[in-house]
């Protein structure tokens, strides 16, 4: 699983907004923690098998609702030496955490070189994500960056990604395909221009079908700021969700 992003949070300004979109867009239910305050799940109707989770921040200057993967690497130590030695920023460390248990995964939230953050996680036991995502689950990842040569570098460093040639896509511009043991998950792009967001790794939803849940998710609040496009394997779209949190959609063909 080294290499792999075994987790997503949305990180929002406003948790019962976000939990109500995506309640109604994913048609899932929401399962709310006992803590203070409290983190939210979306999980499958009926189950209590969480899709991703949200977590509540506070909004204020520079702080926008935003995304963040959890990436599993070998060696912490190593990747956090890697990203200081590459400009990235270490914002968070478990290590730091008082109560923080022994057998609690050791992690660091970092940003990468170009501002994009990523939370990495020390190595654990576990199941490799499914192949083949069900509705609702991460189904696609992209990496909107504004220097894609120094990105590449960088996580080929950190995570061992083989990163492909250069290839042209229309409007896009140019992108790398992302292959981890030699199997396609994700793309390596220029950030859009224009962009509401800043640079950031997008998670992709999988969703029946495309067009269906672009009309839902307007009538739900959402704002869509990049036309549907091909990708492998399937379609897929950039929005807004209410908060101004990137939501990412994909569908197979």
């Amino acid at each position: 699983m080294t290499g792999q992003f075994i987790w997503f949070e949305l990180m929002s300004t406003d948790i019962e907004r976000s939990a109500s979109f995506f309640a109604g867009l994913l048609d899932c239910d929401v399962l709310k923690t006992d803590d203070t305050p409290p983190a939210y799940f979306l999980a499958p109707k009926g189950t209590e098998s969480p899709l991703f989770g949200l977590v509540p921040v506070q909004s204020g200057e520079g702080v926008r609702s935003h995304w963040i993967g959890h990436l599993m690497i070998d060696d912490l130590d190593q990747a956090i030496a890697t990203t200081e030695e590459a400009g990235g920023l270490v914002h968070a460390l478990s290590d730091e955490q008082e109560d923080r248990g022994e057998e609690d995964a050791r992690f660091a939230i970092v940003t990468d070189p170009q501002g994009a953050v990523v939370n990495l996680i020390q190595k654990v036991d576990g199941e490799a994500p499914s192949a083949d995502p069900g509705f609702g689950r991460l189904a696609w990842t992209e990496l909107m960056t504004t220097d894609r040569e120094a990105a590449s570098d960088f996580y080929q460093n950190l995570t061992g990604w083989q990163v492909g040639p250069e290839h042209v896509r229309g409007e896009e511009g140019v992108a790398h395909g992302l292959f981890r043991d030699e199997r396609i998950f994700g793309l390596l792009r220029n950030l859009p221009a224009g962009s509401p967001v800043p640079p950031s790794w997008t998670y992709y939803l999988r969703v029946p079908n495309l067009d269906e849940a672009i009309t839902l998710a307007r009538t739900l609040g959402g704002f869509m700021y990049e036309e549907p496009a091909q990708v492998d394997g399937g379609r897929r779209v950039l929005m807004l969700d209410p908060t101004g949190a990137p939501v990412a959609l994909w569908a197979s063909q």
